[in-house]
């Protein structure tokens, strides 16, 4: 392992743990989906985070906003908040927010969403183009 591949781990535990630490004030965390979220627990190397959202009052501005500032101190981080509404797997499309230092990309397909969800909006956010 390289001083770069320690660093990068290093940071990626630092991360994993304050998102855990961050969400479980919204709700319960649980790999299988009977809880709200879970914050992807295993390392793959990446410089990414993926959190699924179970549950989509978990999936406001005011949170989106405040995962976003979790990236201040981490350059070339991204986190992925991923819905993944139990029973709606095979209904709906993958969808999340990529969020990013410099920008937040919204991969959401709101005629997928219930009706409260279908204008929420992510400000300072830019629309998914597929490449994302």
């Amino acid at each position: 392992m390289t001083a770069e591949d320690d660093r990068r781990d290093k940071i990626w535990s630092r991360l994993y743990r304050q998102l855990v630490n961050f969400f479980k004030h919204y709700g319960t965390e649980d790999a299988c989906g009977r809880g709200d979220f879970w914050v992807v627990d295993d390392n793959y190397g990446w410089r990414r985070h993926y959190v699924y959202l179970f549950n989509l009052d978990l999936l406001t501005p005011a949170i989106v906003k405040a995962a976003h500032r979790f990236l201040d101190d981490y350059p070339g981080w991204e986190i992925v908040l991923v819905v993944d509404v139990v029973e709606k797997e095979k209904e709906w499309p993958p969808m999340g927010v990529t969020i990013r230092k410099h920008e937040i990309i919204d991969g959401l397909q709101r005629q997928y969403l219930p009706a409260r969800f279908r204008n929420f909006e992510i400000p300072g956010s830019r629309p998914g183009t597929g490449y994302d």
